[in-house]
């Protein structure tokens, strides 16, 4: 059992503070912070200041506002290369890329939101790009759709909580689709001409613990395009299912 003396106060804060950088849209100033932290504004600019020079936050030297710094990455990429399946995961994306001529990208769950971790880009000229490390809301989008799914209904019940009415039977109905169909489509969802395609992936215990997606320019990646790309998609993700047993 932890003790007071185990535990350092200042490092708890500091997590705080990289904590509100994470989940608050924006660059953010040294009162906001303090303010919604209950802290003194003394302590977040000392914080800030020391997290600064080791590159975890950076503040803009116009409008003097923090958000996280290139740190972060750094710890991205090695957790990124480490994970345990991305050897099994990575030749199904470069197959997926080269058979349906568009990008294709492996995300996990993180709390309410999916993040990409791996991703191969189209080689064609116009194309999509999400960007390994960037995050989405885990209700929106094919993706966050083929995860949320197939979580606990606990997960999926705290999401549906936190929308307003109407997305909450919006999102229930595209739910029960994914689950039916096993896979989930979007069409100009989160961004103005993209369409994907994603289904799970599940481990030895049928718990899912990501998603493969295809993603293109919805002029190219159309309804018809999909469809015929469905099969290599689930094929993809049970083989990869297979790997954890």
């Amino acid at each position: 059992m932890k003790t007071k003396a185990d535990v350092s106060a200042t490092v708890l804060r500091a997590i705080k503070v990289l904590e509100h950088l994470k989940e608050t849209p924006g660059p953010q100033s040294v009162s906001y912070i303090s303010k919604e932290l209950n802290l003194s504004q003394t302590i977040v600019h000392r914080l800030l200041t020391t997290l600064k020079t080791e590159g975890f936050v950076l503040q803009d030297t116009h409008s003097k506002l923090y958000s996280l710094g290139p740190a972060f990455l750094d710890y991205a990429n090695k957790i990124i290369t480490e994970l345990p399946f991305a050897p099994v995961v990575e030749p199904w994306l470069i197959r997926l890329r080269n058979q349906t001529g568009e990008t294709a990208g492996f995300y996990i769950p993180n709390g309410h939101t999916r993040l990409c971790v791996m991703e191969y880009e189209s080689q064609q000229e116009i194309r999509r790009s999400v960007g390994v490390g960037n995050q989405y809301p885990i209700h929106a989008g094919a993706t966050g759709r083929a995860i949320l799914a197939f979580q606990s209904e606990e997960i999926l019940q705290d999401v549906l909580n936190s929308l307003s009415t109407e997305e909450r039977h919006i999102l229930a109905a595209k739910i029960n689709t994914t689950r039916e169909n096993g896979y989930a489509a979007s069409f100009e969802e989160i961004n103005a001409n993209v369409s994907a395609l994603s289904a799970p992936v599940f481990d030895q215990n049928q718990r899912v613990v990501g998603a493969l997606s295809i993603s293109g320019p919805a002029f190219r990646f159309n309804h018809d395009m999909m469809e015929r790309h469905i099969p290599a998609l689930m094929d993809a993700t049970q083989e990869i299912s297979k790997s954890f047993v």
